[in-house]
């Protein structure tokens, strides 16, 4: 019974001090690991099919999204140039 209460109040214990301690171990961690340095080297070292396989994911819920908003700037840019340039417009 006492080895499983003292289990009990280091758990405690922990829980209670782990929104202090968790910030304090980014800075280490990070260097520690070198992440920053490892990403780089490992992002320059893709090949551009690669890179794009990389970045497409966290764009693709988005995609349509800016498909429009493109498509839309096009057109308002395209009659703007109408109105502001009629000499050239067809």
């Amino acid at each position: 019974r006492g080895f499983a209460k003292m289990k009990e109040d280091v758990a405690e214990k922990v829980i209670e001090k782990i929104g202090e301690i968790l910030p304090l171990t980014y800075d280490y961690t990070t260097k520690a690991l070198a992440l920053e340095e490892t990403i780089r080297t490992s992002m320059q070292n893709l090949s551009p099919e690669e890179f794009e396989a990389v970045l497409h994911p966290a764009f693709e819920e988005d995609e349509m999204t800016l498909v429009f908003v493109g498509g839309f700037l096009g057109m308002l840019v395209g009659i703007l140039q109408i109105f502001m340039f009629p000499q050239i417009a067809p």
